[in-house]
């Protein structure tokens, strides 16, 4: 049975725009696109792992806003990975890339032309529709 992963990732809002992030070539679903988070370890609640995945990441300290939408599962090869993503604000902007290769912010209309990873669609496909004046953050 494969195992399921359950992961955390952050819509970063700022000046209308998103942060969208490229994994890194040699990583598992190098050259995708996602939205930075990752695991939920034990204990954890989903806003809990983000501040301190985004801390691990670049380490920087965030605010975690609404959910994008409900939970989106998608099986790959090496399991089930089931996907929140929280719209977010940076706190603080030191930016250190761990995991990835390219970070970009872009328009909701941009968010379309780059490749996802396929479990991050289902929340790109909410935020390119979504009034983001109206997210709300803790």
């Amino acid at each position: 049975m494969k195992k399921n992963i359950d992961v955390v990732g952050a819509a970063f809002i700022e000046n209308d725009k998103i942060l969208a992030t490229k994994r890194s070539d040699d990583r598992i679903l190098g050259t995708l696109w996602e939205f930075p988070g990752g695991k939920i370890e034990k204990g954890e609640t989903p806003e809990q792992a983000l501040k301190r995945e985004l801390f691990e990441e670049f380490n920087d300290d965030i605010q975690v806003g609404d959910k994008v939408t409900d939970t989106s599962s998608f099986e790959y090869d090496f399991g089930t990975v089931n996907l929140t993503v929280y719209y977010a604000k940076f706190i603080t902007h030191n930016f250190n890339l761990i995991a990835h290769s390219k970070v970009e912010w872009m328009s909701q209309e941009e968010l379309k032309t780059v490749k996802w990873a396929d479990a991050d669609q289902l929340a790109v496909g909410e935020i390119c529709k979504a009034d983001l004046s109206k997210v709300k953050f803790g």
